[in-house]
């Protein structure tokens, strides 16, 4: 028996439809109407997808030494840092890239290889596009300068 969701993409294929739904912005009611159920049953989805997402961010978190700073279940994103390393990561959950790591780095400019920059590049637009945060003016951005504007919009203890 194969089962229908893994590490990477802890969700059901039921939870990943409400999470989609509900981290584009639609109220429970509106999804109820669209997949035709109860707002009962959407809010408890929900509420089961938030529970594995956040048990799947702890998992890497501990498995990835890092200590935690911050959980947010609603937006699947977890600060934590790592002693040894001595740096900031973020651990977050997409639908469509299931769960990736992002740790600082102290001078990213210094990562030049175009393919990797533009695969990390719409990692971060896919997670602001997914939460609903707007940015301008991404052609000629590092993905480090966006990385801080995407993440600091999700944990505000990054603003500093």
């Amino acid at each position: 028996m194969k089962p229908n969701c893994s590490f990477a993409t802890p969700l059901s294929p039921k939870q990943m439809a409400v999470w989609s739904l509900t981290t584009a912005g639609n109220s429970i009611a509106a999804i109820a109407e669209k997949l035709k159920t109860s707002r009962q049953y959407v809010n408890q989805t929900r509420l089961a997808a938030e529970a594995k997402i956040s048990k799947a961010l702890l998992e890497v978190a501990q498995v990835n030494e890092l200590q935690v700073t911050r959980l947010n279940a609603k937006n699947a994103v977890l600060l934590g840092y790592h002693p040894a390393l001595k740096r900031k990561a973020v651990v977050t959950y997409t639908t469509s890239h299931g769960i990736k790591v992002w740790y600082w780095h102290d001078n990213p400019e210094e990562v030049t290889d175009p393919a990797f920059l533009n695969q990390i590049k719409q990692y971060l637009l896919d997670i602001a596009k997914e939460r609903g945060i707007e940015i301008e003016n991404t052609d000629n951005i590092h993905p480090s300068r966006l990385a801080h504007q995407i993440f600091s919009k999700l944990i505000p203890e990054l603003r500093a």
